[in-house]
């Protein structure tokens, strides 16, 4: 018997579709791929694929910030984004930190994408890894958006512990309590010039 995959459930729905460049599962929170496949033309294109959820994380929470200044009583689930060659679609798992990443060339139809996105959140998401701790969850996505735009990614951990009074590993490990969250949630956002940041805080 076939075992079933997140990778498998992109595979089969995904056949057939012309100008795909990649699809992933990603987790909004920290930005992980979970699963992926791409059909990158050289290396350079691989590597540069590699950031794709991370940067589909931030972009998806920022959008949830933006919308919710309108309608803050709905989640905000689904983005369009792109330039004239390119289409980025983005759609959240309903009721997870989860989402569906669909890159493609501007050819490719947008019902067919669409149509392609339900199925795979569908059969997907009984196989989505489970969520961790949101305290810590959030922690690390902190850190890692931090280490992302920082001037010096390989000094934020240090520099977020001297001026958060927090120990530099449990930053790492993101083992903080509520409060010392939002104090680190106010340093990243001192860091980075930043009033607000696109990461969601647990309730």
């Amino acid at each position: 018997m076939t075992i079933r995959t997140l990778s498998s459930v992109i595979e089969q729905y995904i056949a057939g579709l012309p100008g795909l460049i990649a699809v992933l599962i990603g987790r909004a929170t920290d930005g992980a791929t979970v699963a992926k496949v791409t059909y990158a033309s050289d290396s350079q294109e691989e590597q540069a694929l590699e950031l794709l959820g991370t940067y589909a994380g931030d972009l998806l929470q920022a959008n949830s910030r933006l919308c919710q200044t309108v309608s803050p009583d709905q989640e905000a689930d689904y983005l369009l984004a792109g330039t004239p060659a390119l289409r980025v679609v983005i759609k959240a798992f309903p009721q997870s930190p989860y989402f569906v990443l669909f890159l493609t060339r501007s050819i490719t139809d947008l019902k067919a994408i669409s149509d392609r996105i339900k199925a795979i959140l569908i059969d997907g998401k009984p196989l989505l890894p489970p969520v961790q701790d949101s305290t810590m969850s959030v922690a690390q996505a902190l850190m890692d958006y931090a280490k992302r735009y920082a001037p010096d990614p390989n000094f934020v951990a240090l520099r977020l512990s001297l001026k958060t009074g927090l120990d530099r590993n449990r930053l790492e490990k993101g083992t903080l309590s509520r409060q010392e969250l939002r104090i680190l949630y106010k340093a990243v956002a001192d860091l980075l010039g930043r009033e607000r940041l696109p990461i969601a805080m647990p309730v």
